[in-house]
């Protein structure tokens, strides 16, 4: 009876490699796709992004606008896309989205008949970000990404030396995450990395990340902080 079928994925870009390979019926994948989380290591947008162009998978986009988050900034965010042509925040959110290879459909959460009228105006005749708002965006990004965030760079080297096998830079990029937006995405994603064990409350405090970590992260107090 099922004509047609696509998944939800809200993980790793390895797994989706592995269900793509062994369910090649699968005709299309919806992922969470913003700027913001474009190289957030919690979601992995870019990855999980590559690996649905690789096995040629029309994408569906959800979060675009990351739960509304991308449209209330902070004040030194705004100033960047003021000084632009004129578009709202959730324009350039949207149109960063849409202008990828193999994007087949945006979904945008409307409230309002303001936010439909809006979405209608920059889509009926779309274009993709020009190289002017690109830079503004990658500053906006730089900007939000930067405030009071555990400054971790995914290097990973902690990870191999953990007896409990906590997944430090994943649940960084979570705290992160809800610092700066507060939303429901970093709660989520902190279950999908624990789900098979290693939360940051499991931390014997052995200090072996620590020596390896070459960021010099406090990382088993950061741990406490995370729990």
């Amino acid at each position: 009876k099922i004509k047609h079928l696509g998944l939800s994925f809200h993980d790793k870009a390895e797994l989706l490699e592995e269900i793509l390979t062994e369910y090649p019926q699968i005709e299309v994948v919806q992922i969470q796709f913003n700027y913001a989380d474009y190289e957030d290591e919690a979601v992995q947008g870019r990855k999980v992004y590559e690996v649905c162009r690789k096995f040629g998978k029309p994408i569906i986009v959800m979060e675009p606008v990351k739960g509304g988050s991308l449209v209330n900034l902070p004040a030194e965010a705004q100033k960047v896309f003021d000084a632009l042509s004129g578009g709202s925040n959730a324009e350039y959110a949207i149109r960063f989205a849409a202008g990828f290879e193999g994007i087949f459909m945006v979904l945008s959460g409307m409230g309002n008949m303001d936010m439909i009228r809006d979405n209608l105006r920059f889509m009926k005749d779309f274009k993709p970000l020009d190289s002017k708002e690109m830079q503004a965006v990658e500053e906006v990004t730089r900007i939000i990404t930067s405030k009071n965030i555990i400054n971790c760079t995914a290097c990973k080297y902690c990870i191999s030396e953990c007896p409990k096998n906590i997944p430090i830079p994943d649940l960084f990029a979570c705290m992160n995450g809800k610092k700066i937006f507060n939303n429901w995405n970093s709660s989520y994603y902190y279950s999908v990395h624990t789900s098979n064990g290693g939360k940051a409350g499991d931390c014997i405090e052995c200090g072996k990340c620590e020596a390896m970590c070459p960021q010099h992260l406090e990382i088993r107090k950061l741990l406490k902080d995370v729990s």
